[in-house]
């Protein structure tokens, strides 16, 4: 560095004391690219400018006239040089920006202290939010879960109370029932004892349909009473002492239903409504009051629609069955003397034909099959008070006694 001596300057036409210049020792310095250093200087070392280079430069820009005109300054410059006029201005720029600098870089590595603790901090808070929402998540489900745990305990806890107030309503009725105890017990085993002699009642039953039609009451009562019960208990058969037909197999508002349709009440009717009803056999009824005629007529309204009130001299027979067989008409033959039409036979015999799931046929008479409907019924009757039936008849038939006796 070149040495510091007192000197004078001649600028604006005037003598100003100053010190010596330099400008032998830094022509050396500034021969180049000037521009270009300075520039460079400006970017990237003017933040490395020291108080001592300040001291330095501080007389030149403070340097004044001896009338107290500023020297330093780019206007006055211009007047020497329009390069000097820029040199000064930058030389000046440089002194406040360290001037500024001396201010604001506290403050810049402050904020950048506090650019760090912000991020940091904002880095611990989204930590923080993170698990922050994982715990909201968890408690969520845990929210969740509690709801539905208190809906089942609820929903346990109503059915609970509908069970005990089911079982307190079934302890009162217990109790207030529980003189009806012995009754029940009774009613039980008499219910035990009758299915058991339930086997004996039905083969007493059936045998009573099969065989007692024939026959007026009083031997109807003699095969009943001492046949078939002496044969059930010869084969130690239980059965119910007390057994009456009408009541096993038939029951008050059906009886109602008869007399209704003009059936005597009495029980020698009732048990011949029994056989026409219940027998798998077509019946032949005995009937020379009428009685059964009068019932069946009433019992079956179609056969007055249709017109199927018939006997064995309608000229073609089977002509007259046709259509009942097809249609499942009720047909009603009267006035049977002792033997009936051998061309009855397949249908007294229901030998009815089947093939391939289709519809039943029956051949009349050796003609064409006819189509045969489930719901064709046959009644039969005869107005002789005493016929003599073939057995081959009675195999066929099932014979019901109507007539009334005094």
């Amino acid at each position: 560095m070149a040495p510091i001596e007192p000197g004078e300057l001649t600028i604006l036409k005037q003598q100003t004391p100053f010190v010596k210049d330099s400008y032998e020792f830094a022509i050396k310095k500034l021969q180049g690219n000037l521009l270009k250093d300075l520039i460079s200087f400006s970017e990237d070392q003017k933040d490395f400018i020291n108080e001592e280079t300040i001291e330095l430069l501080e007389p030149y820009l403070v340097l004044k006239t001896p009338k107290g005109e500023k020297l330093f300054e780019g206007a006055v410059a211009k007047k020497a040089s329009n390069a000097l006029e820029g040199l000064c201005t930058w030389a000046g720029a440089m002194s406040d920006y360290h001037l500024a600098s001396k201010i604001v870089k506290p403050k810049l590595r402050l904020l950048e202290l506090r650019t760090a603790q912000l991020a940091e901090a904002e880095e611990k808070l989204a930590a923080a939010e993170s698990e922050l929402n994982e715990v909201n998540r968890l408690k969520a489900e845990l929210k969740a879960k509690f709801d539905a745990q208190m809906a089942a305990k609820d929903a346990l806890m109503e059915k609970a109370m509908k069970t005990k107030r089911k079982m307190d309503q079934a302890n009162k009725l217990i109790n207030s029932l529980g003189d009806n105890k012995v009754r029940w017990i009774s009613a039980s085993n008499e219910f035990k004892a009758t299915k058991s002699r339930l086997v004996g009642n039905v083969a007493k039953a059936s045998a009573f349909i099969s065989y007692c039609g024939p026959f007026n009451a009083d031997f109807r009562d003699i095969l009943s009473d001492q046949y078939f019960t002496g044969d059930l208990r010869d084969k130690n058969i239980p059965f119910s002492d007390e057994f009456d037909i009408s009541d096993f197999l038939v029951d008050q508002v059906t009886i109602g239903e008869w007399a209704l349709q003009k059936l005597p009440s009495d029980g020698l009717s009732i048990q011949n409504g029994i056989m026409v009803t219940r027998s798998t056999r077509y019946p032949l009824m005995i009937d020379p009051q009428g009685q059964g005629l009068t019932w069946i007529k009433e019992r079956e309204p179609l056969m007055k629609q249709y017109d199927t009130v018939i006997t064995l001299n309608v000229p073609n027979l089977r002509d007259a069955m046709k259509m009942p067989l097809e249609n499942g008409y009720p047909v009603l033959i009267e006035s049977i003397e002792n033997e009936v039409d051998p061309l009855l036979d397949p249908v007294l015999e229901k030998q009815y034909i089947s093939k391939g799931g289709r519809k039943k046929t029956i051949i009349l008479g050796g003609g064409e099959p006819l189509d045969f409907d489930e719901n064709f019924r046959l009644y039969m009757t005869s107005r002789l008070a005493n016929p003599h039936f073939l057995p081959e008849l009675a195999a066929k038939t099932t014979i019901i006694d109507f007539t009334v006796t005094q």
